[in-house]
């Protein structure tokens, strides 16, 4: 027998658990669609050294190609391109992962993905990192050997011969994407190398460099703050971050940066760096990202000193890039620069490759995490746009503690994918004033793990903050002690931690919540007036509420941690592809009354086994529930089970795959006649997929090996084109 003690720390700690696979992953789910997802697919794809310099060209396309899933026809019937619209005979001359422009890209797909690309078949493109990547490789083998340039002129050729289309419609379209827009602040030093071994020309060509990206990313004393190290055998600030105020006077000073001469002492210029970028007395600012870019031919005077140096800048929270001119050394490059290093090293020969690089530069600079040295926090403004925050897995306390005061922080996790948010994450938490949510590590990680945290905060409702007399809207993330209402088990007399299953066992199977938190009432005259019976919960968007006719609100639990999407009214990123037809929808927002996500403490069978991954490839949405014939189990998208009611008098039918009448109360069904083919609808349609009849409803085409054979329905059933079944008109 096991015995619950319930020891209790501080009442008002949420203690959760990281990580456990319940987390929500955009990029997989057929039909989704968005900026947001399309700019988290281009963040994996250029992280995980896929195609890593591609100069915003994949971010462009999408938009051009389907407005990044928006366009009506992105997922049109009988075409799986996605939201990058890669058609089947482009999938196909990416499927050879032998060729020279693919193999290492394939590679880094199946370790870093665990994607078998030679696997995957066209239909997969309905997911969006699927028709990312497919875009990606066919970029590779268009490209060959050529490099990518920046400028959208310039990449217009290059879409028109993947696409078959007008250069024009690049130019035109690719303008109006809404690119990135970087507000984050910046320290970013420069470190050039003046050494006797770097030509004049390519002295010139680093200053000319430094200057071109200080031009992009718009120095100021606010936003950008830049300053310039130059070395050789001794090391030089040419100015610090505080000397110059606009991006025209840092560009003068950039381009009157004189060449010294000498050693190559390039460790020294590095540790240099280290010294300024955290240095208030030369303008460097704290909470601010810091980033070094150092310009050199790789060839220093010690490989070992350049490479430890570096990983003091890089474990202090510096993102280092590594430029290489003239007769440059790779090797060095590589040990010096931040990871992913196929985004952190790039190499400069001609004054027309800088603005290859620049945006690049730009990109990954803006998009850079928050690093958090060992064993300290990050704080900020609820009301500020926050960059995601990398910490280094704590010690042998084990958690992550997140506080707010006078807000509420979304707490996005993840320790594989490093830009988490509501597309991608592995676990989502909330803290409100009062209950910080504690994240506790159960996993065996790697020494230098990281942690990957997006926050995303809010000010209470107007009726809380009057409530806790609001001042102060700040919040902390940081290495904390283990606090919070810990669960122990005793077994025998002896006490030990408990197990998920003993929790599971004894019923713990819900998270406990505060319902008492205030709120603003949503449901108001007007808005039931108008049907707006639906809206957001702000302490937990997995939650939402829920109006009734008399204006009360019911907090509402959207289906296995699923978010609630307020542009839809409804729990999730898209619609389920399919749906009951006689039934509503639970992804539509209709006939709420009608469904509910089964819950795994109330079922006498295992839920896991119904909704797979395995059956939603197979588009197996709908299954017998045990415990009455009258209702279904229907799957949605994101595999999440719901229990669906049949018509009246009608019960399940697993054979058919809809309701129907029984033999007592309805007409009998009778067997089918045999099929037969349709010999004039021969060699048109794709194998396995089901067209209707225009000359008889009660029957359907199915298509076998090219072939159009015509199938009956059950006597009385008539073929339902959107649900792919014989129905009950």
């Amino acid at each position: 027998m096991v015995v619950f003690a319930m020891l209790k720390v501080m009442s008002l700690t949420l203690l959760v658990t990281l990580i456990r696979g319940d987390g929500q992953d955009a990029g997989v789910i057929p039909g989704s669609r968005g900026a947001a997802i399309v700019n988290s697919v281009v963040k994996r794809i250029q992280s995980n050294c896929i195609f890593s310099n591609d100069r915003l060209f994949l971010r462009r396309t999408a938009y051009v190609m389907s407005r990044d899933g928006h366009d009506t026809d992105t997922y049109r019937a009988g075409f799986d391109g996605g939201i990058w619209q890669v058609s089947e005979a482009m999938f196909l001359s990416t499927k050879n992962c032998s060729q020279p422009a693919l193999v290492k890209a394939c590679k880094n797909i199946s370790s870093s993905l665990q994607i078998h690309w030679p696997s995957v078949t066209w239909s997969d493109l309905r997911k969006p990192l699927y028709s990312g990547i497919a875009a990606a490789l066919y970029t590779l083998v268009t490209l060959g050997t050529s490099d990518m340039p920046g400028y959208i002129s310039s990449q217009a050729p290059i879409w028109a011969q993947m696409y078959n289309r007008s250069a024009s419609v690049y130019i035109t379209k690719a303008a109006q994407t809404p690119d990135f827009d970087c507000k984050d602040k910046l320290d970013v030093a420069f470190i050039l190398d003046s050494s006797g071994s770097v030509s004049y020309f390519d002295f010139g060509l680093m200053k000319q460099f430094a200057a071109s990206v200080v031009d992009v990313m718009n120095a100021s004393v606010d936003a950008v703050r830049v300053a310039d190290v130059v070395y050789s055998s001794a090391v030089s600030v040419h100015f610090d971050f505080d000397d110059y105020n606009s991006t025209d006077d840092v560009k003068t000073a950039f381009n009157n940066t004189p060449k010294i001469g000498g050693g190559t002492n390039t460790a020294l210029a590095l540790n240099k760096t280290r010294e300024i970028l955290y240095d208030a007395g030369r303008g460097a600012r704290q909470n601010v990202k810091k980033v070094a870019v150092l310009v050199t031919d790789g060839r220093s005077d010690s490989f070992t000193m350049t490479r430890d140096t570096a990983k003091l800048l890089k474990d202090e929270g510096t993102t280092v890039f590594a430029i290489g001119v003239g007769g440059y050394y790779l090797a060095e490059l590589q040990a010096v620069a931040s990871d992913p290093i196929c985004s952190h090293v790039f190499t400069l020969d001609a004054f027309d490759k800088i603005d290859s690089i620049i945006t690049e530069i730009q990109k990954s600079t803006c998009e850079a995490n928050f690093k958090v040295a060992q064993d300290e926090g990050v704080s900020g403004n609820v009301t500020d746009e926050t960059p995601p925050i990398d910490i280094p897995v704590p010690g042998d306390n084990k958690t992550i503690v997140a506080e707010v005061s006078c807000g509420i922080l979304h707490v996005y996790v993840s320790t594989t994918d490093p830009k988490p948010g509501p597309q991608v994450f592995d676990g989502l938490y909330t803290a409100t004033p009062g209950h910080p949510a504690v994240l506790r590590i159960v996993e065996t990680l790697p020494q230098e793990t990281s942690v990957y945290v997006t926050v995303v905060g809010t000010r209470l409702p107007a009726s809380a903050e009057a409530l806790s007399n609001c001042t102060d809207y700040s919040w902390t993330v940081g290495p904390g002690v283990k606090t919070g209402v810990q669960v122990s088990c005793v077994e025998n007399g002896v006490t030990r931690d408990c197990t998920e299953d003993d929790v599971r066992d004894a019923g713990f199977c819900s998270q406990s919540f505060d319902w008492t938190l205030p709120l603003d009432n949503p449901c108001t005259e007007d808005n039931i007036n108008n049907g707006k019976l639906r809206h957001s919960y702000p302490y937990d968007p997995t939650k939402f509420l829920m109006c009734d006719n008399q204006g009360r609100y019911y907090i509402t639990l959207c289906p296995g941690g699923v978010i609630f999407n307020t542009q839809t009214g409804d729990c999730g990123f898209t619609s389920p592809v399919h749906q009951a037809s006689n039934t509503g929808n639970p992804g539509n927002g209709q006939n709420a009354s009608d469904y509910a996500p089964l819950d795994p403490c109330k079922t006498t069978f295992n839920i896991s086994s119904v909704c797979t991954p395995q059956a939603l490839a197979n588009h197996q949405y709908y299954h017998t529930y045990p415990s009455d014939p009258t209702k279904f189990i229907q799957c949605d998208a994101w595999g999440k089970a719901y229990l669906m009611p049949c018509g009246q008098s009608t019960v399940w039918s697993q054979t058919d795959c809809t309701c129907g009448h029984t033999s007592a109360p309805g007409p009998n069904l009778t067997p089918a006649p045999a099929p037969t083919k349709a010999s004039s609808q021969t060699g048109t349609c794709t194998h396995g997929h089901l067209y209707a009849n225009p000359a008889n409803a009660n029957s359907f085409f199915q298509c076998v090996h090219g072939n159009l054979v015509q199938m009956p329905c059950y006597t009385g059933l008539v073929f339902n084109v959107t649900t792919q079944k014989c129905v009950w008109p």
